[in-house]
């Protein structure tokens, strides 16, 4: 090269140039020709500088690693960590011809039986290197990144990828936080993917079903009469008007009558052909898009399974394990939170959760932190009220369906976030009273969580002194009192799911389902009533199915009867009461309103009615994971052994107590459907959370 002599050269690159599928040459002709150059390269290495790019990159990108001598191996990959040690600046070009590897196997031409021989040849390879070159780290992670397949290819190629790159994890500790993020983004991008294809499929359903309802009225379900006393089908009657248009000009006969209707049916039935078509083309391509979510899904949490063993000699999990799950917990913060939709991606923390009562405490208290103090401070005003509702949300549905929590769990839980929405109702009494005082700089002056506290134990002596009860509003700014309403939210959630936790028998037992006339409850639900019963009237802000079906558990458990709030928000609802100036309609009762641009307040709404982020877990394989450790509904009075059998049961005996002696037959008319509204709902917030603290739950309460 440096005599001018490029025909050698180029002969030289030719040699290296091997592609497995388009080279004349058999593997053994193949390796009969390298080997001789292989010892001289080795022996000149100093000098493949930059000079001799086309060179180096084409032994990098040669197909040698599929090659059945593995003394050839040994000796070509030899000669690549000599030249990348020689010269480090070759480590970019290196990554990417040594990645490309990772979804061998999941191609129609690649061999099975060679799979498990390259991923240990390559994963060797690049173990060596990382060890050889410590700098390498971001060059493999670009490498990765770049590789990445795009989420419409097959699962195959998804999950083979996925357990290569979580594979690098066991050399390379030093990327772990960038490895797991990708892996994370890719998860959760097909995930909103499949809830954005769901929601198209029911929206094409709803049109659907409204085109049916329209068809249903005009072919009798709401008949009008003509003027010849003939009630007629809407699409008739458009054809008679058609019919009388062109009669009246003169310019119709049978025969163009005729031959208009035949095209029509034809052109209709062609139509409807087509809709059907696209209708299951997109169905299938649902099912797929699932299926593939699954398979990466189960292949993540084996993975996380392999890694979340305890210490068998300490009976602890390992420090690597525990500074993964921080990992974790940073990157649900940054990636999960912040997602439209995610519906399943965050079970990756929930099982996480369920293999430490540290880990679960660490995430409970990051959740409360980021909920943050009941009064309002300049600090705290700079957190969005979407941000903490969807910690507050994650909250009640995390304890609501964590079935590895301890009942004092749960309680300390519970009995917090009810002590936060008394000391919100302390300091909103208190500013009705006095309003805030401005201080230096025109700066508002409000109490610390700690005189809020005090101020709410007064409050709550004089209440009890006075027997006082507060009146419910209908005109509540929502947007102003949404995180309130969306802790109370997760407080009667978690009543639901944790009621059992939450009372004991008279004799401190635990809660026998057939008699609970006699119940003691825990001191930490005390202050329940005042909540649902106060000014801002939170059930008429939350989501319709959490209220009604707190109503009903209650009443059962002799706990509360607030059904007559539900029948007050209804009635006056119905009568268009509190719908004007503030638009406080909910899922409850009223609409939001019917703009076309959603509101601040209408976002608000959305979300505090449809974020359940841990509802059931659909995955039929990932599942397997997750069932163990998940609570499922159950039942006011069903057995333990029989939560299959309790979801087609609506408390037929609980659900007319007490409490409802001044309803109707409204109260309970969509209790079957409220359940199954529960557990179908999940859409996770737009804006994105801070990150957060990672103090553990009982450090900060």
């Amino acid at each position: 090269m440096k005599e001018g002599n490029t025909e050698e050269y180029y002969k030289l690159i030719k040699v290296f140039s091997y592609a497995r599928a388009a080279s004349h040459l058999t593997p053994e002709k193949y390796v009969e020709e390298v080997t001789p150059w292989i010892s001289a390269l080795s022996a000149n290495v100093s000098s493949l500088g930059i000079a001799y790019r086309e060179l180096v990159t084409t032994v990098f990108y040669s197909d040698w690693i599929t090659s059945p001598d593995e003394r050839f191996v040994h000796r070509y990959s030899t000669l690549i960590i000599q030249i990348l040690s020689a010269h480090p600046t070759w480590v970019p070009q290196a990554m990417p011809a040594l990645v490309r590897w990772f979804t061998f196997g999941g191609h129609r031409n690649d061999q099975t039986a060679l799979v498990p021989i390259v991923r240990d040849r390559m994963h060797g390879l690049i173990k060596e290197i990382y060890r050889t070159i410590p700098t390498c780290g971001a060059s493999l992670v670009a490498a990765l990144m770049e590789a990445l397949p795009f989420r419409t290819a097959k699962a195959n190629v998804q999950v083979l990828f996925l357990q290569n790159v979580l594979g690098c994890l066991e050399y390379a500790g030093g990327i772990r936080r960038e490895v797991l993020r990708m892996v994370l983004n890719h998860v959760i991008q097909i995930d909103v993917e499949v809830q954005v294809e769901l929601e198209d499929l029911e929206s094409d359903g709803e049109e659907e079903e409204e085109e049916e309802e329209r068809d249903g009225v005009d072919e009798g379900v709401f008949q009008f009469d003509d003027d010849n006393g003939e009630a007629d089908s809407g699409k008739k009657g458009d054809e008679e008007v058609v019919s009388d248009i062109t009669d009246s000009d003169g310019e119709s006969s049978s025969d163009s009558e005729s031959d208009t209707d035949s095209d029509s049916d034809l052109g209709s039935e062609a139509g409807d052909a087509d809709e059907a078509e696209m209708s299951m083309k997109a169905k299938q391509r649902v099912k797929r898009t699932v299926a593939k979510l699954d398979a990466i899904m189960s292949a993540v949490f084996s993975w996380l399974e392999k890694h979340c063993q305890m210490d068998p000699d300490t009976g602890e999990m390992p420090e690597s394990t525990s500074q993964m799950f921080l990992q974790f917990l940073d990157l649900f913060n940054t990636v999960v939170l912040p997602t439209f939709r995610s519906r399943y991606t965050q079970f990756f923390l929930f099982y996480l959760c369920a293999k430490d009562a540290q880990y679960a405490d660490v995430f409970l208290g990051t959740m409360m932190g980021n909920v943050g103090d009941p009064v309002r401070t300049n600090v705290q005003e700079r957190v969005s009220n979407v941000e903490k509702l969807a910690a507050a949300s994650y909250l009640g549905s995390f304890v609501a369906r964590a079935r590895f929590l301890s009942k004092q769990i749960v309680r300390n839980v519970v009995g917090v976030m009810v002590q936060w929405a008394n000391t919100y109702l302390d300091w909103q009494e208190q500013q009705t009273k006095a309003p805030a005082k401005e201080g230096p700089g025109g700066r508002i002056r409000s109490m610390s969580y700690g005189q809020a506290l005090s101020a709410s134990a007064s409050a709550s002596a004089s209440r009890s002194g006075s027997g006082s009860s507060l009146s419910l509003s209908l005109n509540v700014d929502f947007e102003k009192h949404t995180v309130f309403f969306a802790v109370t939210q997760a407080v009667l959630y978690m009543f639901c799911f944790r009621w059992r936790d939450l009372a004991e028998m008279p004799d401190g037992g635990s809660v026998v389902e057939s008699e609970l006339d006699d119940l003691r409850w825990c001191q930490e639900v005390e202050g329940i009533q005042r909540i649902v019963f106060s000014k801002l009237n939170p059930l008429r802000a939350c989501s319709s199915a959490v209220a009604q079906q707190f109503a009903l558990v209650a009443s059962q458990t002799k706990f509360m009867f607030c059904y007559s709030v539900l029948q007050q928000n209804r009635r006056r609802n119905q009568e268009g009461e509190g719908n004007a100036g503030t638009g406080t309609g909910s899922g409850n009762g009223a609409g939001v309103g019917g703009s076309v641009v959603a509101s601040p307040e209408q976002v608000l709404r959305a979300e505090l009615d449809t974020f359940f982020p841990f509802d059931p877990m659909a995955l039929p394989v990932s599942r397997n994971f997750i069932d163990g450790i998940y609570l499922e509904w159950r039942d006011v009075g069903a057995a333990n052994d029989d939560d299959a059998a309790s979801d087609d049961s609506d408390g037929e005996d609980g659900g007319k107590g007490d409490g409802q002696d001044d309803g109707d037959d409204d109260d309970d008319e969509n209790e079957a459907g409220v359940v199954g509204q529960m557990l179908a709902m999940s859409i996770s917030p737009i804006v994105p959370l801070s990150a957060l603290a990672g103090r553990t739950f009982g450090e900060q309460f």
